[in-house]
């Protein structure tokens, strides 16, 4: 549980996905009005809510250069950061509900500004590519990367403050995709300086341990964490609400047993990406979603 004020910050964004379909906005940016309908805010008893409302969503808008709505980002990540720096600097937990992991360059920039932060980073892909790797074009699945300074400067040196995040700062925890990329000049995931547990090797050192000892790694000299996740480190059989969907993920007891291991009530805030209410039928993920936050943060 955390012990400060939870401001919830909405960040409806899907500037930072492919469509699902020709014509068609990703749906994250209901996910925010959802969970609201959902009960969580009631469930948190949030003090305040901020809104951080993205620009219009562009199928096409960056594609030459191979990340979507490049611009749109940069601009709502200034934003995003304004309202986290805020938060923290008034003694509160920010909470972040995307919206789509593009989200990590604002949050990552308004701690940026504060100092040196760390960060603990769930989710079922690592997200650390170039865009040159990407068949999407989606800054979704580069966010590690541009927080961590690869990439584009438009979205990697916002405000000179390249990188908004040190990869000796970084835990990543809970990966379970191992498909090779095309070959880029950026390193692997194991060789970039990160803290890395995968999905198995967490199960195989024990949920809670290898979360204790991530985060050992990461606040060793005093750097405040920010906790990322990315539903999709959930398994698909009870998340499916994501755009990248894959079995055998986390189950939510899992979840929960890492997400209290991570000192919530430690950590300069939170974020929540990706749920998409309309692979939802019904809200029963979203429902899931709610009980694990209250069980978290309340």
């Amino acid at each position: 549980m955390t012990q400060r004020p939870i401001v919830l910050i909405e960040a409806p964004s899907n500037l930072g996905l492919m469509p699902p379909e020709p014509g068609c906005e990703p749906g994250t940016l209901h996910s925010p009005a959802v969970l609201r309908d959902l009960g969580l805010h009631a469930r948190l008893d949030v003090a305040e809510v901020i809104s951080v409302q993205p620009q219009p969503y562009s199928a096409d808008d960056g594609r030459s250069i191979n990340i979507r709505n490049i611009a749109a980002i940069a601009e709502h990540a200034v934003r995003l950061a304004d309202a986290v720096e805020s938060v923290v600097k008034s003694d509160r937990f920010p909470l972040v509900i995307g919206g789509d992991c593009s989200l990590l360059i604002g949050s990552m920039l308004g701690l940026r500004r504060l100092g040196d932060p760390a960060l603990l980073f769930v989710d079922g892909h690592t997200d650390f590519y170039l865009p040159e790797q990407s068949g999407t074009g989606g800054a979704a699945g580069m966010d590690l990367a541009l927080a961590t300074g690869w990439g584009p400067s438009a979205l990697t040196n916002i405000e000179s403050r390249r990188p908004y995040v040190v990869t000796t700062n970084v835990a990543v925890l809970g990966n379970r995709d191992f498909n090779r990329r095309r070959e880029a000049p950026i390193p692997a995931i194991e060789n970039a300086g990160f803290y890395y547990r995968s999905l198995p090797a967490m199960r195989e050192e024990g949920i809670e341990a290898a979360t204790e000892l991530a985060l050992a790694a990461i606040t060793a000299h005093g750097h405040n964490h920010w906790l990322h996740l990315d539903v999709d480190a959930i398994d698909s059989a009870i998340m499916p609400a994501v755009d990248s969907p894959q079995a055998d993920g986390f189950s939510w007891e899992e979840i929960e047993r890492l997400l209290k291991a991570a000192r919530p009530y430690d950590a300069a805030g939170m974020q929540v990406t990706v749920y998409d209410p309309r692979r939802d039928p019904g809200y029963t993920a979203g429902r899931g979603l709610v009980n694990l936050l209250a069980a978290v943060l309340s």
